[in-house]
């Protein structure tokens, strides 16, 4: 009886399935299947991340804890990537890669730095306006809203921010408070032009502006799937397209990844290991013609000259 009674059901279910889907939707493997060896690259780099974290002496020293908390955030990243491209999620997965692009191109400006200690004070600092300009957007809100706010934390904040950070203060014609931008006063597309690697500003174009809708949810995004016709294959031509997004954004994730960790001198990163990744990579993708160039592993040695070209604007 209990038997038949789950025949019924399974019955229901596939009549259900037929009546409510598209007849031409058919059973497929999911993206993390079909994604496979490269979801498996970007968990074995996260791991490998994360023990090389956990190995790191003297993580008390402030500029190793500044290269720890960058690639742990690089790290977590790269998770992150993986876990949307499971589902099939290029288009959310986009924004997570533009961030490891950002933490790469900010990194690269650092570490090209004649004092690598006074930018990281630099940019440490800046990061602390930020959370004070938080607090006080925070206070603000609170307050339009009648709500209590804490009276003496606002007066702190607001004595710290007359007081501790006039250098990062912009010129107004008018004498009133304005702040800077970045910690380095360059824009996200200007750091992709003073970086030594010419891929960058490239990289950019496709990021902020070919793939700047997907980030945004404009309408650019809706487009292809609004007018695509549901003729004979449309499912598998959707499916391909996916997958090559996916592996696109898979690609760009695993190259600033690993090229972020080289810029962080106190992380250990084998470089045998990145040629290595680089390799499987590029044999996945079928041979060199990734969307950007790939390291060779003598590319991968070569240690970095810090650059007389990056003058403040």
């Amino acid at each position: 009886m209990a038997s038949s009674k789950k025949r019924k059901q399974a019955a229901r279910r596939r009549a259900g399935a037929r009546r409510a889907g598209n007849p031409q939707v058919r059973a497929t493997a999911s993206p993390k299947g079909r994604l496979s060896p490269f979801l498996k690259l970007l968990g074995e780099i996260a791991t490998a991340a994360e023990q090389a974290i956990q190995s790191t002496s003297d993580p008390s020293d402030e500029l190793v804890r500044f290269d720890i908390e960058i690639l742990l955030r690089g790290a977590n990243s790269v998770k992150a990537t993986r876990t949307l491209l499971e589902q099939g999620h290029w288009e959310h997965a986009v924004g997570v890669t533009r961030q490891l692009f950002e933490l790469l191109v900010n990194m690269e400006y650092l570490g090209a730095m004649a004092d690598r200690r006074e930018g990281t004070l630099l940019f440490v600092r800046f990061g602390m306006l930020q959370m004070l300009l938080a607090q006080q957007r925070r206070t603000a809100y609170e307050r339009e809203k009648g709500h209590a706010s804490d009276a003496q934390l606002a007066a702190m904040v607001e004595q710290h921010l007359a007081t501790d950070f006039t250098d990062f203060r912009a010129d107004t014609k008018n004498g009133s408070v304005r702040w800077v931008s970045s910690w380095c006063r360059r824009t996200t597309s200007a750091l992709a032009d003073a970086s030594d690697d010419p891929m960058r500003p490239h990289q950019y174009n496709l990021l902020y502006r070919v793939w700047s809708e997907q980030a945004h949810a404009a309408p650019g995004a809706l487009i292809v799937d609004l007018f695509r016709e549901a003729d004979q294959g449309w499912v598998e031509q959707a499916i391909t397209e996916n997958d090559r997004s996916s592996i696109d954004t898979i690609t760009f994730t695993v190259m600033f990844f690993l090229r972020l960790w080289l810029e962080l001198p106190h992380v250990q990163v084998s470089r045998e290991r990145v040629a290595s990744w680089l390799s499987r990579l590029s044999a996945m993708n079928g041979g060199p013609e990734l969307p950007s160039r790939p390291w060779t592993p003598d590319e991968v040695c070569v240690q970095r000259v810090p650059s007389a070209r990056h003058e403040a604007v």
